[in-house]
């Protein structure tokens, strides 16, 4: 399994708005997009939870804690109600990823510390037809309220070929084996 849709209809709305009322949260941690060659360099971030800031660069084992776009979005229950739902142990990061109209977040595999401890677990915010989250021979078109869970050691990306922006929040979960 790469990637499998888990539950439909999850309420965003609140979440949504919040973000519309708060642009200034976009891209204050720009380690993910600011390199060009970065296969996220398209897009932009709202991380509401991580380790300190000089982690992100070197992948170092860490605690992660929560920032405070966390409380400005309101995102915490909706993280604990998605640690409830998949039985997770440990929360890791917690990050929010917008692609913009026709941009791409490119092919590529995550690696490193964090990325090989915890499942990833995607609620999306918004979206619209056309939008994929790919794979090969894989794909999935979600809808506002949809629940993800996605294997991103594989290679990945997400295409927007649409004049939607796509909205993303990603939260890093890892469960008892």
């Amino acid at each position: 399994m790469k990637i499998e849709r888990i539950s439909q209809g999850l309420q965003v709305a609140d979440i949504y708005w919040k973000l519309q009322q708060n642009p200034h949260l976009w891209d204050q941690n720009p380690a993910r997009t600011e390199d060009p060659a970065s296969p996220h360099a398209e897009l932009n971030d709202i991380w509401a939870r991580y380790g300190e800031p000089e982690r992100v660069v070197d992948g170092r084992p860490h605690d992660s804690k929560w920032y405070p776009a966390a409380d400005v979005l309101g995102v915490k229950p909706l993280c604990f109600d998605l640690m409830r739902y998949v039985q997770g142990v440990e929360l890791g990061g917690v990050l929010i990823t917008r692609i913009p109209p026709g941009a791409t977040c490119k092919p590529h595999r995550d690696t490193g510390w964090h990325a090989l401890r915890y499942e990833k677990f995607a609620v999306q915010i918004t979206s619209a037809p056309g939008q994929l989250f790919q794979f090969e021979n894989e794909s999935l078109e979600t809808k506002p309220g949809d629940v993800f869970t996605f294997n991103n050691q594989n290679l990945h990306w997400v295409t927007n070929d649409t004049k939607y922006e796509r909205i993303t929040m990603i939260a890093c979960i890892r469960k008892e084996k």
